[in-house]
């Protein structure tokens, strides 16, 4: 069943995360050091949408009332919010944000409706700025940076919803509310913007963190970050990469500090610049919880075990769950429009010069003028149009023997060759020209950098072009292609491999080991006694040194009278002997397993068998071993390890199993 609903989820299963940090001017989830000017406005939306019980909570379930619900798999959540920016000044801008949100979170058997998990409500509502630092404000800069300020008031509805939308809702002592902090934050961080463009590199690179403090004790401060790339490729596009995320600086309560428990967001979209300053935005996100835990059920609920959020909805109901930072699979969109709310300075005559510098306010129309607004003799026009003119001829700026009036490159460096045009020349043309470019041959269409060298994402000495692995960690030894190398064939990688000399065929552990149930260090494929307990010393075949502390050889021991659950009096001292050994051994804990032969009905053979392992289990109590470390499970004739046909096949068969088992 966990194969099918992990198929599901890859296939099908759409899970958006938080809306984060959206309604910038660049990206989904960036901010940029770049101000709006005074009086640009921009307005819109932004959002997303998850489809999915693994968006809602770890592996989609829930506890309350002592039982376990699951979501359906249809369930999904959406998160928005409205945001308004205004630029106040032209290196201040201000805004708002109201986030809006919706948990469709229906359960098989459950009642989220009653605890106010399926619901509509807001957000925290965030009220920031934005700040242009003077030591690097200039608009002609490479580099900018701003401060971030932020205050969130705590609007959101408490008691509904079911994913925490920020880290610093978790509440260390009492219960957490999906929706809302419930007590103001306060944030405050920089920004930083380095344009490429100004160097001749189509690249904005972005880089964002603040620090939020939340005005209450039971909730920690948390660091939001950001960074973004993003490439101009064409005038009405921009595809960018972004990581982001949240991260809380302390432990708080039952909360301990682990930021790969908190949001982690990969995001790679595209950004379209549409008529009339509209802007649109989708990307899909990936957590990066997503390469640990993959779309493994029983591997999420565990890796979110000691993150369980406590939870109050209406009516007095409560449920605990696993926390969900964010969905394994997220996406999300934004739409905004700009526009400049300055007014207009009034040229009553339409001549060109506003009316608080003209000092001619009636000139006739179509009359040309000087720069104070008053008409021009035709003969003062024409030779000043030609002085200007040939002023114009005369200048070369970047000295590259082409005049401005035809250079359509006017910045040239000194002493570099240029075409007809003044423009540097591009022998390979990939967008770098000739003097700044380190590898001047690169072919047709492949990227490349700002060297103009075809671009190593993961800087393993394979370009991109080529890369079939283009995501290799970093100094990991990688093979012609780009992937990493896994000499013994097991399907981990050699950097990952704790064991590189495994046989081939065999399955092997996220390690590249091969498994070992017992712990006891020879391979299951290899262990003649595979039921040994912790810490028992044994020989190169897995069996125990002390015939005291092997469980296969003790269970031999164990004898009941005929058709009976009672055990005989040479039993005792066997069981004695494993008594001892568990109470050495502490951490150990054992299933009894009853067996019995095809003797009789079905259903007698299953109740004798349960009380002959439960006879064990109660002798074993007697003598000190805690009832929490036992359990007795009877199979009957279900499981015969030999012919029932013969004496000594049904012998072998009514027999009693002592198998270890983990908490």
């Amino acid at each position: 069943m966990k194969k099918v609903v992990s198929l599901a989820l890859l296939t099908t299963t759409l899970a958006f995360s938080q809306a984060g940090i959206m309604g910038g001017t660049e990206g989904l989830h960036q901010i940029t050091a770049k101000t709006l000017g005074q009086w640009q406005i921009s307005v819109g939306t932004g959002g997303n949408i998850s489809i999915g019980s693994w968006g809602l909570s770890r592996g989609g379930v829930f506890e309350t009332k002592g039982k376990r619900y699951s979501f359906n798999d249809a369930d999904y959540s959406q998160a928005g919010n409205f945001f308004l920016t205004v630029g106040v000044l032209d290196f201040i801008d201000v805004g708002v944000s109201l986030p809006v949100y919706y948990e469709h979170a229906n359960a098989n058997g459950g009642a989220p409706g009653t605890a106010n998990m399926w619901t509509t409500s807001r957000g925290d509502l965030d009220l920031f700025a934005k700040v242009g630092l003077p030591f690097a404000s200039d608009s002609s800069g490479f580099f900018k940076t701003a401060l971030m300020l932020d205050m969130y008031f705590p609007t959101g509805e408490e008691y509904a919803g079911v994913r925490p939308r920020h880290a610093w809702y978790l509440n260390g002592k009492k219960n957490t509310h999906p929706f809302t902090a419930d007590h103001f934050a306060f944030g405050a961080g920089l920004v930083a913007t380095f344009d490429f463009a100004k160097i001749g590199a189509p690249i904005t690179w972005n880089l964002a963190a603040s620090y939020v403090f939340p005005n209450n004790a039971n909730q920690a401060n948390t660091l939001v970050y950001s960074t973004g790339v993003d490439w101009d490729a064409l005038s009405w596009m921009t595809p960018f990469l972004e990581f982001s995320g949240e991260m809380r600086l302390q432990s708080k309560g039952r909360y301990k500090f682990g930021p790969m428990h908190d949001p982690m967001l990969i995001t790679p979209g595209f950004r379209f610049h549409l008529p009339y300053r509209v802007e649109f935005a989708i990307g899909l996100e990936i957590a990066t919880r997503l390469f640990k835990t993959g779309f493994d059920h029983d591997e999420d609920i565990k890796d979110g075990k000691d993150y369980t959020i406590l939870y109050y909805g209406e009516h007095g109901t409560s449920a605990t769950y696993g926390y969900t930072p964010v969905p394994l699979l997220s996406g999300a969109a934004m739409l905004s429009i700009a526009f400049d709310a300055k007014p207009k300075p009034k040229d009553a005559d339409g001549d060109g010069v506003i009316d608080e510098l003209d000092k001619c306010a009636h000139t006739p129309k179509g009359a040309k003028v000087n720069e104070e607004g008053c008409p021009l003799d035709e003969l003062e026009r024409l030779a000043r149009e030609k002085a200007y003119n040939d002023s114009l001829a005369r200048i070369d700026s970047d000295k590259d023997g082409i005049p401005d009036l035809n250079d359509k490159c006017p910045n040239t460096p000194t002493g570099i060759t240029v075409d007809s045009l003044g423009c540097m020349l591009d022998f390979d043309k990939d967008g770098v020209n000739d003097p700044l470019d380190k590898c001047p041959n690169t072919p047709v269409g492949v990227p490349v950098d700002a060297a103009g060298c075809p671009l190593d994402f993961d800087k393993d000495g394979v370009p991109d072009f080529l890369d079939k692995c283009p995501n290799t960690p970093a100094g990991v030894i990688v093979g012609a292609d780009g992937c990493t190398l896994d000499s013994d064939k097991d399907g981990i990688a050699d950097y990952l491999d704790k064991c590189p000399g495994t046989p081939a065929g065999h399955s092997v552990d996220s390690l590249g080991c091969l498994p070992d149930f017992d712990k006891d260090g020879v391979p299951d494929i290899l262990d003649k006694c595979p039921n040994t307990l912790p810490g028992v010393r044994v020989d190169e075949k897995g069996c125990p040194l002390n015939k005291k502390e092997d469980l296969d050889q003790l269970k031999k021991g164990i004898k009941f009278k005929t058709g009976s659950a009672k055990l005989t009096k040479s039993s005792y001292g066997t069981l004695d002997d494993i008594a001892d050994l568990m109470n050495k051994i502490p951490e150990a804990n054992l299933e009894v397993q009853g067996h019995t032969d095809n003797t009789g009905s079905d259903k007698k053979n299953q109740k004798l068998s349960e009380k002959r392992a439960q006879s064990v289990v109660n002798y074993l109590k007697k003598r000190g071993v805690d009832n929490a470390r036992l359990r007795a499970v009877g199979y009957g004739s279900s499981k015969p390890i030999a012919d029932n046909d013969d004496k000594e096949g049904r012998a072998q068969n009514r027999r009693v199993e002592l198998v270890p088992f983990s908490k």
